[in-house]
């Protein structure tokens, strides 16, 4: 019980930081100042920001899922099996990130395609629609394009720039695997406890 308590702990905040991502795409007229280029350095910064979050968060929950269900992640078992061990970790923890870097960039792509469909966004008040063949063509300018497409591209290089720092500084989880650990081992001491009284 304990287990599934802390695996919907990490996996509930990284649904509900996704939920928030998905929502700001969906405000419409998102304005970050009244300058233009102040509003393009906020959105860029405040983007990457965001999805350095939600890379870390994706990546926390699986990590401490697979460090919560796989006792050889947990912990290392004997001093002969700890090479082993460290290339075991090293190569689920490349799998992970790999597959972390594929889900925010297709989260940032449905992101951009939901704020195409905003008003005041990427290309909601921008397309316009020609009658072509006795049928009606909808065309979204290339300006409007060019922002989303910004907007991925934006996304990816937060993406991977995170990627890299969690690679190299294998960290995430590891305060809060400490903290459940130190939490059980109390519990199983008190347990023992009220068994001996």
């Amino acid at each position: 019980m304990r287990k599934l308590a802390f695996i919907l702990y990490t996996w509930g905040s990284t649904i509900l930081f996704s939920f928030l991502v998905y929502w700001l795409a969906t405000v419409p007229n998102l304005h970050a100042g009244n300058d233009a280029v102040t509003d393009e350095v906020v959105k860029i910064i405040f983007r990457m920001t965001m999805y350095a979050i939600l890379f870390i968060l994706i990546y926390r929950s699986i990590i401490l899922t697979l460090k919560t269900n796989v006792d050889r992640l947990a912990k290392w078992r004997s001093k002969r099996e700890e090479m082993e061990d460290n290339e075991f970790v090293l190569v689920i923890e490349t799998l992970v990130v790999l597959v972390v870097i594929f889900v925010c960039t297709s989260f940032a792509f449905i992101e951009q395609n939901v704020q195409f469909y905003t008003e005041g966004r990427n290309g909601a008040d921008n397309y316009y629609v020609v009658e072509q063949n006795g049928r009606n063509v909808a065309y979204i300018p290339a300006e409007s394009i060019n922002e989303a497409n910004k907007g991925v591209l934006v996304s990816i290089m937060a993406t991977l720039i995170t990627a890299i720092v969690v690679y190299s500084i294998p960290v995430i989880g590891e305060l809060e695997m400490g903290i459940k650990h130190r939490i059980e081992e109390v519990m199983e001491n008190n347990k023992k406890k009220r068994k001996e009284d």
